[in-house]
């Protein structure tokens, strides 16, 4: 694990795909929006996604094999959060994406005004639940927050939060994606929400 200009960079499931775990999100993106821009890309999991929805569609990421796995769905460009701005211009796309990308940046509130510069309109966040963190990959997170504290850090960045939702998010997905209804029980009676989504405009 090392430090990047704005991430922590850890280790990586390159082959992993987990295209199914992120069409929830899709109900989060308001009418009216036809570009979007998905920071973090990964994989190119929500990119797919959004592309098969029809989106003009743009990712970016800093790490190569993800670049390179996420361009067979979108554009995609090597960009750190950080300097969003730099590589797309002041109010690019209606939508920018933020999908659990901002608990492993090293400054937050800085990537937040970046994302703030970029969008004329939204921002889609998913992040991990403080309050509700099960199992995760703790070495890798730098920050967490709960409803509250985020919409602190959302308010001092000068955005407004329209929707924030706490979900349940599979923990365990390498054992319970084969059995979805077990896995909603199983969720529902044991985990408490611990993914907040969060679409805010400007």
């Amino acid at each position: 694990m090392k430090q990047s200009q704005g991430h922590i960079e850890y280790e990586i499931n390159y082959e992993g795909q987990a295209f199914k775990e992120n069409e929830r999100l899709l109900n989060f993106i308001p009418q009216g929006v036809t570009t979007i821009l998905d920071t973090g890309c990964g994989r190119g999991e929500f990119l797919r996604l959004l592309v098969q929805k029809g989106y003009k569609t743009a990712g970016c990421d800093i790490d190569d094999v993800c670049l390179k796995k996420s361009a067979n769905f979108a554009e995609v460009k090597k960009v750190d959060i950080l300097s969003l701005s730099q590589s797309y211009s002041e109010g690019s796309f209606d939508l920018v994406c933020c999908i659990h990308l901002l608990e492993h940046v090293l400054h937050p509130y800085a990537a937040l005004l970046e994302l703030k510069r970029v969008t004329s309109k939204y921002i889609l966040f998913a992040i991990p639940n403080a309050r509700f963190i099960v199992w995760d990959q703790r070495k890798t997170h730098l920050y967490s927050w709960s409803s509250d504290t985020f919409n602190n850090l959302i308010d001092k960045a000068g955005l407004k939060v329209i929707n924030l939702q706490q979900e349940r998010t599979n923990v365990f997905p390498n054992y319970l994606r084969a059995t979805p209804i077990i896995n909603k029980i199983l969720l529902k009676l044991f985990i408490g929400p611990n993914e907040l989504i969060i679409l805010c405009s400007k």
